[in-house]
């Protein structure tokens, strides 16, 4: 218990005082620690723009790795889903140039992938805890004031009267037959509900997308093969706790687009 108060009092401070030496020699990037160390502040101010910052990185680091880890599985094991997406991010953009949010409109099939990421295995699978602010009554149950109340994620979305045949990866549940998406992707359930609905999910939303934009552009997923050339079977299995992962599992890469390929390192290198 003394190591992890440790390590947590470490990952509190050490990051945030990184910035703060950053400033002081002018090499800091813009950030909202960076933001804030701008400003005028005092040090009850400074201990809460840590636990801030703190928070925010834990929240989006987890979940946002768990969905692209599970966006890779899905194609992977959906090649005609895969296929279909890059077909319509074709149609969108220019064969030289990567995807932007600008082109997000004309790709409505890439954020009903998205949705079905994060229905098919919700990254919190019970959500986060919330509290009965008052007595209430619900379908005949009493909640009391002060009781936790846990929504289960997993249930809503194994739910076969609003997703029928729902183990299976389906995109197009998220569609209306003219292709157009059924519901904007922040009320999505996996955000959380009421007042304690996460408050990242517009810069969660934009980071996946951009994301599996980028990758789809640039790469095909497809199974990896042994030693002796055999596809190598993968199966949907995921860790428990809090948050989940897909278990590890190989998957090979192939490019599909050099050019955008070329624009793409050229522009991490440049930032």
């Amino acid at each position: 218990m003394g190591r992890s108060r440790e390590l947590a009092q470490q990952l509190l401070i050490e990051p945030f005082n990184e910035v703060k030496a950053q400033m002081a020699n002018g090499t800091a990037s813009h950030s909202l620690v960076a933001d804030f160390l701008s400003q005028a502040h005092d040090d009850t101010d400074e201990d809460t723009m840590k636990a801030v910052a703190l928070t925010g990185y834990l929240v989006g680091m987890d979940t946002t790795a768990s969905a692209l880890q599970t966006f890779l599985l899905a194609m992977v094991l959906y090649p005609d889903v895969q296929a279909r997406a890059r077909a319509e991010l074709d149609q969108a953009v220019k064969h030289d140039r990567v995807p932007c949010l600008d082109d997000r409109a004309s790709m409505p099939y890439l954020d009903a992938i998205l949705r079905e990421v994060l229905r098919w295995y919700p990254v919190v699978p019970l959500g986060i805890p919330h509290v009965a602010s008052n007595d209430d009554v619900y379908d005949g149950y009493f909640i009391p004031k002060g009781a936790m109340v846990m929504v289960n994620q997993w249930a809503l979305s194994r739910d076969e009267d609003i997703f029928p045949d729902a183990s299976r990866f389906d995109p197009s549940r998220h569609l209306t037959v003219d292709g157009k998406l059924k519901d904007p992707f922040v009320n999505h359930f996996a955000f959380g509900h009421g007042r304690r609905i996460c408050p990242g999910r517009w810069f969660a939303e934009n980071s996946l997308w951009t994301a599996a934009a980028a990758i789809l552009a640039v790469l095909r997923i497809d199974h990896a093969k042994d030693s002796n050339g055999n596809k190598i079977e993968v199966k949907p299995e995921f860790t428990t706790g809090l948050a989940i992962h897909p278990e590890p599992f190989q998957c090979s890469f192939e490019i599909v687009n050099a050019a955008r390929e070329r624009h793409l390192r050229a522009m991490v290198n440049s930032n």
